[in-house]
């Protein structure tokens, strides 16, 4: 009875060491350096000077009757640095299939300073003209150079 017990006791022992070794990662998304060559997909975090970028979904919304005439990128932001990061939505470029570059759509476009140490949730709104996947570029605004391109494809 007693070799039983330890053996139990054995296994709870090394279950438990297993466990608090294990990896977490493994369930968050990897972060990407921002590389102006490379192109990202979405849910891909990408790091453009410690503001971390991912787009979300893309998705064709019907405005006054027309259908799919305005695109809706959703992205996260968090902003690692000991800064405030500015983001705007307007200062994305946003282009088609045929590399057309689509023009931003007059509404609530996401345009803020993100205090150092937090995280945020938007959107932005382009004209669709053109088919899908779109292509979607951030410039740095600070250095007006590209940090990172994503290719996004319409999710219903």
């Amino acid at each position: 009875m007693k070799k039983i017990v330890t053996f139990i006791c054995m296994v709870m022992v090394a279950s438990i060491t297993l466990l608090g070794c294990s990896n977490s990662d493994d369930t968050k998304k990897k972060e990407l350096k921002a590389d102006s060559k490379a192109t990202y997909g979405l849910h891909d975090v990408v790091d453009a000077n410690g503001l971390r970028i991912a787009f979300t979904k893309a998705q064709l919304l019907e405005i006054e009757g027309k259908k799919d005439s305005v695109l809706k990128v959703s992205f996260d932001l968090a902003n690692r640095t000991a800064d405030k990061k500015g983001f705007t939505a307007i200062n994305l470029e946003v282009k088609n299939k045929e590399g057309e570059l689509l023009d931003v759509y007059p509404g609530e476009n996401y345009g803020k300073e993100i205090e150092a140490g937090t995280s945020d949730k938007g959107a932005g709104y382009f004209i669709v003209k053109g088919s899908a996947p779109f292509t979607v570029t951030y410039i740095d605004p600070d250095h007006k150079e590209v940090k990172a391109t994503w290719k996004l494809d319409i999710k219903k």
